[in-house]
């Protein structure tokens, strides 16, 4: 059945931005479906302290999984795009990054296995759910493993098998986190943020080896000191963001938790997550055809007209978006959440205004990722993470909850702006 899905893939066609956009679309409305599904019992069963703790572990496999391998993936992306005519360039960058994910998160899950009681007291404040991060843990090559071939299937420009691949994984983790937190609470929710990407990983595998590109052998025949150092920036830059990310996330959460209440952070908690099922539609199209695209790209216009293309189809919809979801932000909080969370309903002004400025601001940020800037890229990353921290601290202390949501705001605008200064020659020079 599968290959038969991917030998139709194969021959549909070339694609382009509202190509892909299209297609990804229809991956993205059932990916939003499924979340809303999954949400809602969520919301029912473990409530705003349950989604706290649920987010607080989401962010802390997200930064162990970049550690692990998952970093590398936006630079095998590139480098494979790039020397898609150079064949034995491209084994090189297969086997090198595989063997490099293999032996760090080999080392990740060592580490977990050491400390899971310290993760857990600190992450989760208790140790109740300790086998939690052993089952992470022994799963950790699994998350790695799907990350890596989903980041070569990118290269290559096998874009419908991602989306297929992106369907699936929806439907798969649905099911997992129904069954498991309908059944086993707060605990069952955990696991099944584990399970559902271990599954998945099994199906990406298939799908690669029905890659008319795909021989075991590219995976294990080199280990290559310079595409590794390439490859290496690529992790640091993808930890950094990571950390300005998950990390301060989490520290935020963290940090409301003690302040304010782990309510508080459960209604921030769902505010988040309303913006990632919003926005996910143009973030996956952003990583999809985005990065490879612009790493193809040498002229600097052409480059500046891929860019301006971005705004005029992306922006548009997310400025449309966000004022719906302002005009009906009452109806999305009994529609994704339960009347626990009717607090959040002021928090959605300033969300969304900063989902507005995000966007912008990374259809130009993705040049760094694509031209391999990776000094300029760690040092805004860190910047304006821990601006982010700062400015939630002493907003929250002088607004309430709603300081977090004007700090989200005002960061990502500040960002905006530096992308426009760093990148000023490219983008408005005739």
């Amino acid at each position: 059945m599968i290959k038969k899905i991917t030998h139709k893939l194969h021959h549909f066609g070339k694609t382009d931005l509202f190509k892909t956009s299209f297609w990804n679309g229809i991956a993205t409305l059932i990916k939003m479906g499924t979340g809303i599904i999954s949400n809602k019992i969520v919301a029912i069963y473990l409530g705003p302290s349950g989604i706290a703790l649920l987010g607080q572990f989401v962010s802390f496999t997200g930064i162990l999984s970049t550690i692990a391998g998952t970093g590398n993936s936006s630079g095998v992306t590139k480098y494979i795009a790039e020397y898609k005519e150079d064949e034995l360039q491209r084994k090189k960058i297969i086997s090198t990054g595989f063997l490099s994910t293999i032996i760090v998160t080999f080392i990740t899950s060592v580490i977990i296995f050491i400390f899971a009681k310290q993760f857990c007291e600190n992450i989760l404040k208790s140790t109740h759910y300790i086998s939690v991060f052993y089952l992470f843990a022994s799963t950790l090559i699994l998350f790695s493993i799907n990350g890596f071939l989903v980041s070569v299937l990118n290269g290559f420009k096998e874009f419908k098998k991602i989306i297929v691949i992106n369907i699936l994984s929806s439907l798969f983790g649905l099911l997992i986190a129904v069954f498991f937190t309908m059944k086993y609470g707060i605990f069952g929710a955990l696991c099944a943020t584990v399970l559902s990407v271990s599954l998945i990983s099994i199906i990406t595998v298939i799908f690669v080896y029905n890659s008319s590109w795909f021989k075991i052998s590219d995976f294990l025949n080199y280990f290559d000191k310079p595409v590794f150092k390439k490859l290496l920036n690529y992790t640091v830059m993808a930890f950094v963001s990571i950390f300005a990310v998950m990390y301060i996330q989490l520290a935020i959460r963290t940090y409301l938790i003690d302040h304010l209440s782990i309510d508080a952070a459960g209604y921030w908690q769902g505010m988040v997550r309303i913006s990632e099922i919003f926005l996910s539609l143009i973030t996956t199209t952003l990583s999809i055809y985005y990065l490879p695209r612009l790493s193809e790209i040498k002229d600097d216009h052409e480059l500046r007209k891929e860019i301006f293309n971005g705004y005029k189809f992306l922006l548009p919809i997310t400025l449309l978006g966000s004022v719906l979801m302002y005009l009906f932000r009452n109806f999305i909080i009994d529609f994704l959440f339960t009347d626990d969370f009717k607090p959040m309903t002021e928090l959605f002004f300033w969300q969304l205004l900063g989902n507005v400025f995000k966007i912008a601001s990374w259809l130009i940020a993705f040049l760094m990722l694509a031209r391999a800037m990776t000094k300029i890229y760690i040092i805004t990353e860190i910047i304006f993470g821990v601006c982010l921290y700062f400015m939630t601290i002493i907003l929250t202390n002088k607004f309430g909850l709603i300081g977090a949501t004007i700090a989200y705001c005002l960061n990502y605008f500040l960002y905006f702006i530096v992308m426009l200064i760093i990148f000023r020659k490219i983008l408005f020079t005739k």
